[in-house]
């Protein structure tokens, strides 16, 4: 895949939301049916979280300190501010980058882990009558791992939520089309009373995750082992590996 200018702004775009819409659908499918594109969007998609967290905030405050250190200097020889001024592009250049590679590769192993935890919640078979037919092309589609069309079948109509599952297929859907934070919303309509709550729950943690929000995630994940239920065993096991 050729690293282009126009494939650049057009990635900034989607991650900013200023793409219409169907500019919106049509740069998703292409993502959908190219490996490459979609890390590359996942790539922008983590420094953008890294220019936004909390230590890069705090090391542009360092930064601007040491912009006023130097200005205090101006009235002083020329020399003497012309090595001020060397120095401080030093340190800006060192820390920036130590910063950004600390951090990616901090967030490339979050990423890594979200991929060993993350499978598709399986498909369960329709038993209901005419329901069955109705819904039997959506579930070959999220079987398939067609997930545009499932989005595209299920936000079209309300009445899915009669099927529980459906929003653990539609959740999934949007955490495998790059739409993190429609997948939150979907998992998180899945009420506490329901047979579901506890699969949506570690959904919603391998979410947070993928987003780089470890200690939601952590504390999500918590919830699932004080449950006790199917997931507990494997919620241990990543809330283990998140603290090494």
């Amino acid at each position: 895949m050729e690293r282009t200018q126009e494939l650049f702004e057009k990635i900034e775009g989607y991650l900013a939301q200023t793409l219409s819409e169907e500019e919106v659908l049509a740069f998703e499918k292409e993502i959908a049916e190219n490996f490459e594109l979609k890390r590359e969007v996942e790539k922008q998609r983590e420094l953008h979280q890294v220019l936004s967290d909390r230590d890069t905030l705090d090391f542009k405050e360092k930064l601007q300190k040491i912009s006023a250190e130097v200005k205090k200097e101006q009235s002083k020889s020329n020399t003497y501010f012309l090595y001020w001024k060397i120095a401080a592009s030093i340190i800006i250049i060192l820390g920036v980058g130590t910063l950004l590679w600390n951090n990616l590769n901090k967030t490339d192993s979050f990423s890594d882990l979200y991929a060993s935890y993350y499978t598709p919640y399986p498909a369960e078979d329709i038993t209901r009558g005419d329901t069955a037919n109705e819904w039997d092309d959506i579930v070959k589609n999220y079987s398939k791992g067609n997930y545009d069309k499932v989005i595209s079948e299920l936000t079209k109509t309300t009445s899915f939520t009669t099927l529980e599952q459906f929003g653990l297929y539609l959740g999934n859907s949007y955490l495998n089309t790059g739409k993190e934070r429609e997948a939150l919303l979907q998992f998180e309509t899945i009420s506490n009373e329901s047979r579901y709550h506890e699969a949506a729950n570690w959904y919603r943690a391998l979410t947070h995750l993928k987003l780089g929000e470890i200690k939601k995630s952590s504390e999500i994940l918590k919830e699932i082992i004080n449950y006790n239920g199917i997931y507990k065993e494997k919620a241990m096991q990543l809330i283990q590996e998140l603290k090494e």
